[in-house]
């Protein structure tokens, strides 16, 4: 039976792919033993992954994996002596990211990252048959001030043109994927979602619904319940179309994809999102709201609203008073522009993956929901707020 190995298994994503093994996605049986890599420590126990049990596969978590330093015989070494059975692996699942403030030193570091863990694979593990990767929509340029593709946005539209080509990693994993795999038994894939719904147990520097979550259920205690919340940011952000991708949907995708080279192979890109039909926050954000007892309303042109971090920031006490656990949300400033930067339509095509054939699809207001009920859980918000 397979062996799956996860990298970046306490970040958003690498999170939810190891959740959806250890729930026998897509059956009991597929894979025997899942060794989940993070860097930052986290215990089993802590973790919120299903309890472990004969009919579900053995878990191996490995802490402080630090990719950012050191070289590939490093790591290899570090692989050899860390990881149980490292030479079964079958399946690698690269989750892992170190976000930069500076584009060039995030190309730099995050390259480096997968050379040494891809070069390590290639020397400890020759049952190795799949790789996959998660990318984002920032390859179709949704960063870049009036756009550069036409939504819906589709995998054949090639890379972004220069000089911001350079800037987006994405490209340098596929290069190195592609060129790593020469003459190998092994294949990969580039998973590619928009904004990702999810949850975390130690925090995540980019956890949009931990960052909304505190705002709304902050708001709810301060302002009271019923009390009217605005969208934090401008009408054409609440208009525009865009479809977002549980955790969950990316990790099965993602599992899928890895058995079955066949279709998905090949260095293939493909747009992932919880449904084909896109949305707009004009529907979400009510949604969302009606979760912590609030009326979602639209966008309000005042300068004196507060964004969600300064809200936060102004009202920092109150959490605490009511005994929640810090999720820490890093970077709560960059959260808080989601709103105000993503104006164009920017929903993507799912064709592609709906011919290969993964027709899986979720309710994302239901995804919303289940993370929120996972930081009840874990207890980021209380019970009873």
């Amino acid at each position: 039976m397979a062996h799956a190995l996860v990298f970046g298994a306490s970040g958003l994503t690498g999170w939810g792919v190891v959740d959806q093994l250890l729930s026998n996605y897509p059956a009991e049986g597929t894979f025997a033993k899942v060794t989940a890599l993070v860097n930052r420590p986290l215990a089993v126990a802590k973790s919120y992954w299903p309890s472990p049990s004969q009919s579900r596969p053995r878990l191996n978590l490995v802490s402080n994996v630090n990719l950012a330093e050191g070289t590939v015989e490093g790591f290899t070494a570090l692989l050899k002596g860390k990881v149980e059975d490292v030479a079964d692996v079958t399946h690698a699942f690269y989750f892992a990211l170190k976000p930069e403030q500076d584009a060039d030193a995030e190309v730099a570091v995050n390259r480096g990252m997968l050379e040494r863990a891809i070069g390590a694979l290639n020397r400890v593990s020759p049952k190795l048959r799949f790789v996959v990767f998660p990318s984002g929509t920032k390859a179709y340029g949704i960063h870049i001030p009036g756009g550069v593709f036409t939504a819906p946005f589709r995998e054949s539209m090639g890379r972004l043109p220069e000089p911001a080509g350079s800037t987006v990693f994405y490209y340098e994993f596929q290069d190195i994927l592609k060129e790593q795999s020469k003459g190998r038994d092994w294949t990969w894939c580039d998973v590619r979602p928009d904004a990702v719904i999810g949850f975390v147990p130690n925090g995540s520097a980019f956890n949009l619904a931990a960052h909304w979550a505190n705002y709304l259920l902050t708001y709810a205690l301060v302002e009271g319940k019923g009390a009217k919340v605005p969208f934090p940011g401008t009408q054409s952000a609440y208009s525009a179309l865009y479809n977002e991708a549980s955790a969950d949907i990316i990790a099965r995708f993602s599992i899928w994809a890895a058995l079955h080279p066949d279709k998905a192979g090949g260095g293939q890109i493909f747009n992932i999102a919880d449904q084909t039909m896109p949305s707009r926050m004009s529907e979400r954000w009510p949604a969302l709201a009606k979760y912590f007892e609030l009326e979602g309303i639209g966008p309000v042109d005042d300068p004196k609203v507060l964004r969600p971090g300064e809200y936060m920031n102004k009202h920092r006490g109150v959490l605490e008073k009511h005994g929640i656990r810090n999720n820490q949300v890093f970077k709560a400033d960059f959260l808080d522009t989601y709103g105000y930067y993503l104006t164009s339509d920017r929903q993507l095509s799912l064709d592609k993956v709906r011919v290969a054939g993964f027709s899986e699809e979720t309710d994302p207001t239901s995804s919303w929901y289940k993370a929120f009920d996972r930081f009840r859980m874990a207890g980021m918000i209380p019970k009873s707020a």
